[in-house]
């Protein structure tokens, strides 16, 4: 097939364009072990958003299934109530940690945990294959082929991706990133959308199905006061004018009940992507 673009090389310029894209590739660990306590925190109300990501997802039994870029176990968790066995892999400790008491909260043991970054894992050496690999928003590397092509070789029956589609977040986030970062960087903050995998898959032959659905995320806060300084925590930890920050909050957040947690309900086009191999 002749192919004009290269989009593993585009990818890669769009990365490399980003300091903060750089600096996280240099240790993950360090920048998401800081972040891991207000992740958790702000994401603990994302239940919905959750059951509708696993809707997508075929599984057995008898399966056993790798999460690459677990995080506090979002999927991880609810997942092991429904397999035989879940691997969660994660560069940070920090998110390990709070995964394994997510898992104890919900009387799992059936999973491992294993910190390493993706970049350095060898498929059969550090993790063997599983029934079914998912990889769910964890796919910020400089390498995406890499990245895509070990996720393969780590599946024996499924692969699935999720991403976003169109811009990194819905229009209310990305007016707040602008506000905040200005219009380039608020570029930077994000990464190019699921084209890229499947195209970089496609010419590679492989042939992938694609599902574009607006995800709900959910975020929880006991305060206005308390959402601001947790967006700061992950977003940008040396803000000195959080005015922009804090009129955001004030507008978009609300109690689904009185006397309830303030939620915030963003709705954000996203794509799972998925394929099934051949001897699966």
């Amino acid at each position: 097939m002749h192919r004009i673009i290269n989009w593993n090389e585009m990818w890669k310029a769009i990365h490399v364009a980003s300091p903060g894209r750089v600096k996280k590739d240099r240790d993950p660990a360090s920048i998401w072990d800081k972040k891991a306590a207000a992740y958790q925190k702000v994401t603990r109300g994302e239940r919905r958003g959750t059951e509708r990501d696993l809707e997508f997802i075929h599984l057995c039994p008898e399966d056993t299934v790798l999460d690459m870029g677990a995080g506090t176990g979002r999927l991880a968790v609810p997942i092991a109530g429904r397999v035989a066995y879940v691997t969660a892999l994660d560069a940070s400790g920090g998110m390990l940690r709070i995964l394994e008491e997510n898992m104890k909260k919900e009387g799992r043991s059936n999973y491992s945990c294993i910190r390493m970054k993706w970049e350095d894992v060898v498929i059969g050496r550090d993790i063997e294959p599983h029934d079914v690999v998912i990889a769910a928003f964890s796919q910020g590397f400089y390498d995406l082929a890499d990245a895509l092509f070990k996720l393969d070789a780590a599946a024996r029956r499924a692969v699935y991706l999720f991403w976003h589609a169109g811009e990194w977040r819905g229009k209310e986030e990305m007016d707040l990133y602008r506000a905040v970062f200005g219009e380039q960087g608020a570029m930077q903050k994000g990464y190019p959308d699921y084209i890229f995998p499947v195209n970089i898959l496609h010419d590679s032959g492989i042939y992938t199905n694609v599902r574009v659905y607006p995800a709900i995320w959910e975020t929880v806060h006991e305060s206005v006061d308390e959402a601001v300084k947790s967006w700061v925590s992950l977003h940008s930890p040396d803000l000195a004018d959080t005015t922009p920050v804090r009129e955001f909050f004030t507008r978009v957040l609300h109690r689904e009940e009185p006397g309830g947690p303030l939620v915030y309900r963003a709705v954000r086009p996203t794509a799972v992507v998925w394929w099934e191999k051949e001897n699966g």
